[in-house]
């Protein structure tokens, strides 16, 4: 068993002994969305998502580091990957072997440090950076114990994996007990479930980059085909886009949870006598996927047909759609997922 924070020696160390601290190279993000979307980190001064503003095809630092923003409080993140960066993101390169473990030690300390001390007004500049001490647990030689920092923030971690797979594991029982009654199913017209809206079309001539997903009627990447600035009146979030048209995509449907620009081969469905779920969108997803075999390049899944298409559900004993069982299979689906997901990561 780790020792707690208790049972450890403590010392203020400098962070120049821990790091050499240089300035990032600042990339505008107008520069990034110009090139691309890709995986490369887009490190800032935000305190939300590890500093990151999305990813693109460039990158100008090197991983394994850490970022302090100069800008406003001093906020700490550790990088692991390569990344590029905006303007007042400083770096913390290691002197010494850091793991990803050490490295979520350290920017806690920083953090509980540059929190009291840097603001607006008094901003975590390099030099600032270089005569800052903190707190850190210290071995017999009276040096930064990273043995220690590296299992307590595994025993953290492995603490917080075993809560949540029991809670996973409670959850799927409570689940699979709600859905183990015995359904009656019933076949509904997609008119009389859905209200069915068309996208628009945007021709790749017209297409401005940007970070917009944009939507067709492809069968891969959940229907995204590109990334734009345009907008128009197809913008939508929450919602199922369906295919009536596309090569290899006809009837194919996909769940977009982000705003989103639909082309004119989508259609967009919501619910239409209850609020737009997830889980229930997703059930109907693979309800409507069923009736693809009768659809192909001449005889299209248009609108007319779409609301004359019948899809079976599972009905309540009213004979209506039981969404609530729709919502709990799909919750059961996805919760189990996550335990075989957690079993592999142990």
């Amino acid at each position: 068993m780790v020792k707690t924070l208790n049972d450890i020696e403590w010392k203020e160390i400098p962070v120049a002994r821990l790091f050499e601290i240089s300035g990032s190279k600042t990339t505008p993000k107008s520069t990034l969305e110009q090139i691309g979307n890709g995986k490369y980190p887009y490190v800032t001064t935000q305190t939300t998502t590890n500093g990151q503003a999305g990813y693109y095809n460039v990158s100008t630092e090197k991983g394994g580091v850490l970022t302090v923003d100069s800008a406003v409080a001093g906020f700490c993140t550790y990088q692991a990957n390569d990344f590029s960066a905006s303007d007042h993101v400083e770096i913390l390169t290691p002197k010494f072997s850091m793991n990803k473990y050490i490295a979520l030690f350290l920017t806690v300390q920083i953090n509980q440090n540059n929190q009291k001390k840097f603001s607006y007004g008094y901003k975590a500049c390099q030099d600032r950076l270089r005569e800052m001490s903190i707190m850190l647990p210290v071995n017999s030689k009276d040096e930064p114990d990273y043995k220690f920092m590296e299992d307590y923030i595994k025993e953290r971690e492995t603490k917080l994996k075993n809560q949540y797979k029991n809670y996973i594991k409670n959850t799927v029982n409570e689940l699979q007990q709600k859905i183990n009654e015995k359904k009656s199913w019933k076949d509904f017209e997609l008119a009389d479930i859905f209200n069915i809206k068309s996208g628009k079309r945007l021709t790749k001539l017209d297409m401005v980059p940007g970070n917009i997903p944009f939507v067709s009627a492809a069968a891969e990447n959940n229907g995204v085909t590109n990334f734009i600035a345009n907008k128009n009146d197809s913008m939508d979030k929450n919602v199922l886009g369906v295919n009536y048209d596309g090569n290899g995509g006809m009837v194919i449907s996909f769940y977009h949870p982000y705003k989103t620009i639909f082309s004119d081969s989508v259609k967009r469905f919501h619910l239409k006598n209850i609020t737009d779920n997830k889980y229930i969108l997703l059930f109907c997803k693979i309800s409507i996927l069923m009736q693809r075999d009768k659809y192909r390049y001449g005889y299209k899944f248009n609108e007319t047909r779409m609301k004359r298409q019948k899809i079976m559900l599972p009905v309540n004993s009213k004979g209506e759609p039981d969404y609530q069982y729709m919502e709990d299979y799909m919750k059961y689906l996805e919760q189990k997922k996550l335990l075989k997901y957690l079993d592999y990561i142990k």
